[in-house]
């Protein structure tokens, strides 16, 4: 008999393209009620509120909203909204609050909900909720999206993050009324299982060499994803790990790589040109460098030592979507390699710490 470690977490990555199709579908049900609802508020600015591995993908989804529809955007989470005083933000525009909810952070995200009502009760919630977490029970939402088929079934967040963050997308589409966005995005499903296997090979080729250290990079929404990766590669793979944008890591933060590090750079279009000169710049650490981006270039060639071509024809935009399984598969035959089942980390056997009562309440 066969031994099957891992086989969780692996059909998980591969039937992401499945799962988008379910997450497209339930938008597309929703489109004509919110659409009509997000025309009649003429909102200003978008916030995102979220927690855990979600946090990560709100801050890839702040920076699509900001570039695609010129809205103000940011994303926040509820720890850090409860410490403050008044909005993160100017409430005196008219302000939609996305919540990206899931059943482990429910309780943070309603204590959250609760005190940014309290700063500024005109604000407008919807939430985008996967496994029924039931935030629109408690009467804190003025819409809520669910997604009931958009599960995990390991301990790795697979299908939440990449299932919401795909759900904020169409989102923003329907807030800058882009068409051609949402068209593309339709397309991600028949992309993704078109190229999956070929990323799933050259994922596996890369980590060989078994690397004791990983730095994930990323610029404006790629950033999010590489803060995922790098929390992947902790609590899956048991390795030191870390995440920085590309202008930021050239000051010194290289300054712990060593021959057994490994460097992932997630390229963008919009800074291709900077990336690939900062990826040439850290060999100086002799730490190996692999580019995931659109397509080789003879120039990325010769400034990395190694690439994952996602070859999927899309926009910028609609590929930092097409990042996660590419990072996923990384994390996967890393964990794999050293010995340890992605399906049950035995490093986090522990039980999460709960919070007993609301922060800061008197």
């Amino acid at each position: 008999m066969l031994y099957r470690k891992g086989s969780t977490v692996f059909n998980e990555i591969i039937e992401q393209p499945k799962m988008w199709r379910s997450v497209l579908s339930a938008m597309e049900a929703r489109r004509s009620e919110i659409f009509a609802w997000i025309k009649s508020q003429n909102f200003g600015q978008v916030i995102y509120i979220a927690a855990a591995d979600l946090y990560n993908a709100a801050m890839s989804a702040a920076k699509i909203t900001h570039l695609v529809s010129g809205l103000n955007s940011l994303a926040a989470s509820p720890s850090e909204i409860m410490y403050g005083r008044r909005p993160p933000y100017d409430a005196r525009i008219r302000t939609l609050v996305v919540v990206l909810s899931s059943p482990d952070v429910k309780q943070e995200l309603v204590w959250g909900i609760e005190k940014l009502k309290q700063m500024d009760p005109k604000a407008q919630f919807l939430a985008l909720e996967v496994e029924e977490a039931a935030i629109a029970s408690e009467g804190l939402v003025n819409y809520s999206i669910l997604f009931a088929d958009v599960k995990d079934a390991a301990k790795t967040p697979i299908h939440k993050v990449s299932g919401l963050l795909l759900a904020s997308f169409v989102l923003v589409g329907w807030l800058s009324g882009k068409q051609m966005l949402l068209d593309e995005l339709n397309r991600l499903p028949d992309i993704g299982e078109a190229h999956i296997k070929d990323w799933q090979v050259k994922a596996q080729q890369l980590v060989l060499d078994k690397p004791v250290h990983m730095v994930f990079l990323g610029s404006g929404p790629f950033y999010g994803i590489a803060r995922e990766a790098a929390s992947l590669v902790a609590r899956t793979a048991a390795v030191h790990s870390g995440s920085d944008t590309f202008a930021e890591y050239r000051h010194g933060a290289y300054g712990c790589t060593t021959n057994q590090s490994l460097i992932v750079g997630l390229m963008s279009n919009t800074f291709k040109n900077i990336e690939s000169r900062i990826l040439a710049d850290v060999g100086i650490c002799r730490a190996r460098r692999v580019a995931v981006a659109e397509e080789s270039s003879s120039e990325l060639i010769t400034r990395c030592d190694d690439i994952l071509e996602l070859k999927s024809g899309v926009s910028e935009i609609a590929r930092v979507l097409l990042m996660l399984p590419a990072v996923q598969f990384i994390v996967f035959y890393l964990a794999m390699s050293r010995g340890i089942n992605p399906d049950n980390p035995k490093h986090l056997d522990h039980p999460a710490i709960a919070l007993k009562e609301r922060p800061g309440a008197k």
